[in-house]
């Protein structure tokens, strides 16, 4: 339904909800937002992981994928670690934390 803008589809919804979290959204919801967002990742996950592993051919798929797939992960993670790490250097200051 929404795939009109292809694979940037993701990316805009992403930016059209940064827009309205940070214009319309009361910071007093903030705690209760993050919650929601980690139920909703949850659920997320929890659904994907039924959905593959209710596939009759899952294993199989699983080992054919083999050393790649785990090195694709394995960049994808330690890429997401070192920039949040080089983020949080360059943006918040010595000694500041999230209070």
């Amino acid at each position: 339904m929404f795939d009109f803008l292809g694979p940037f589809s993701l990316i805009v919804f992403f930016v059209i909800g940064i827009v309205i979290g940070a214009a319309v959204f009361p910071l007093k919801w903030l705690k209760a937002n993050g919650w929601l967002q980690i139920v909703g990742i949850a659920l997320t996950l929890f659904s994907m992981g039924a959905s593959m592993a209710g596939s009759p051919t899952f294993f199989a798929d699983l080992r054919s994928a083999g050393m790649k797939a785990f090195l694709y992960a394995l960049v994808s993670i330690a890429g997401s670690v070192l920039a949040v790490f080089l983020l949080c250097r360059a943006v918040m200051k010595k000694g500041e934390d999230d209070k």
